[in-house]
């Protein structure tokens, strides 16, 4: 008894760790999220092995919310890399899905109810760290050159920190919002210094999508007014004073958020110009309706977009000879996967919403209104990216959505 009481509290420490190191490195670090989460998947398969039911592990994930859709996922990936222009490439690159499905699968699986207060103390001052390293590094740049055109990317690419940033400040936000009395003034002290560092922090990677993100982010909590529609246009404003503040400092901010298109051929794009990534996202665009035009049904295989790129268009963009994204997550479906793989992916992502709002009706708290908020935001985010297909932001939003799930209490979820 003493011993299986001892391999208990083992299996809990292990989880614990996992999930807590989890949270913190899907902010920052692809292979510890990934080396976590292998971690948190070998407990799920000890825990069931331990209690001689090995087999009820495969039923619990089949019986998982969005089990379905995600099976559509991955079958119409296999079926576009199978007829790719190349075939060897293609099968290569579905792993990725693969791994982004355990993602899923294993978060729904071993994020316990019990755990959730693990994560939230390690996924906000995570943030809170990773968007003060953000803004050491726009500082720095400040320091050095006297402007701040060096944008904000600690630890990845100033768009995707955007990205991470804003999925970041949706949870930090929903948790001010939604606590209780008890907890009030606690949440708030650690809770307000860490929204503002994040939210300076995706002023300064200076990337229109994180922006946009943002802006549906807040305008969604305003729309289900939890707690009051007072206190998110209270918030709103003083988001807007703190990013007007910011962008006074330097007139980039200004012409980077409002820069149109150029009348240039995107290959002749000039760098000093704010509107360089609309020129190239455009060029980029046309390319990939230009692929799917060709090859409407199931594309031109997964990971085939840089390989096939010099058929469609012989000269680079801007600073590039090949791309190997279309920077539009729907459009690049189209053009690798085809209608079924676009069908597929809006299959998924709608199947996601509709989870995200049945767990907020069933119950309101700061996990089901982060998922209900953030989703809206991040598919927005994807008209300019294609997010889904990083780990940095995916996983986030995987661990949006198994926290969403497993915060409800039992008796208030759908049979």
């Amino acid at each position: 008894m003493a011993n299986s009481d001892r391999s208990s509290v083992n299996i809990e420490k292990a989880r614990t760790f996992a999930i807590g190191l989890f949270a913190f490195s899907v902010l920052c670090s692809v292979t510890l999220a990934e080396a976590s989460m292998l971690l948190l998947a070998g407990v799920l398969v000890f825990e069931h092995y331990r209690g001689n039911s090995p087999l009820s592990l495969f039923t619990q994930i089949t019986e998982q919310p969005l089990f379905r859709p995600w099976m559509f996922y991955l079958a119409a990936g296999l079926l576009s890399a199978l007829f790719a222009l190349d075939t060897g490439k293609a099968m290569r690159y579905l792993p990725s899905d693969l791994i982004k499905y355990v993602c899923f699968a294993v978060l729904f699986a071993g994020l316990k109810k019990d755990n959730l207060a693990v994560m939230s103390g390690f996924y906000a001052p995570g943030a809170a760290f990773v968007a003060a390293a953000g803004i050491a590094e726009a500082l720095w740049g400040f320091h050095v050159n006297g402007n701040f055109d060096l944008r904000a990317g600690a630890f990845s690419n100033p768009v995707r920190f955007g990205e991470i940033m804003v999925i970041a400040a949706t949870f930090v936000f929903s948790r001010l919002l939604t606590s209780g009395e008890t907890e009030t003034r606690a949440i708030w002290k650690t809770h307000v210094p860490a929204l503002v560092l994040i939210f300076s922090a995706i002023v300064l990677s200076q990337s229109r999508g994180p922006y946009l993100g943002f802006a549906i982010m807040v305008g969604v909590m305003f729309w289900f007014g939890i707690p009051s529609r007072k206190k998110v246009a209270r918030w709103s404003l003083a988001f807007l004073l703190i990013g007007g503040s910011i962008s006074l400092l330097n007139p980039a901010f200004r012409d980077r958020l409002t820069g149109t298109p150029g009348v240039k051929p995107a290959g002749e794009i000039n760098y000093g110009d704010s509107s360089v990534g609309i020129n190239i996202r455009l060029e980029l665009w046309r390319l990939g309706f230009k692929m799917f035009r060709d090859r409407p049904i199931l594309g031109v295989g997964p990971a085939n977009v840089k390989s096939a790129f010099k058929h469609y268009h012989p000269g680079p963009i801007a600073y590039q000879e090949t791309w190997g994204s279309i920077h539009n997550l729907y459009l690049h479906h189209m053009a690798e996967r085809g209608l079924i793989g676009l069908a597929a992916l809006l299959t998924l992502f709608g199947a996601m919403l509709a989870l995200a709002m049945r767990n907020f009706r069933a119950e309101r708290n700061a996990y089901t209104l982060w998922a209900l908020t953030i989703l809206p935001a991040y598919f927005v985010m994807n008209l300019t990216e294609i997010s889904f297909q990083h780990i940095h932001t995916s996983f986030a939003i995987f661990l949006a959505l198994a926290a969403s799930t497993n915060s409800i209490s039992p008796d208030r979820r759908d049979p």
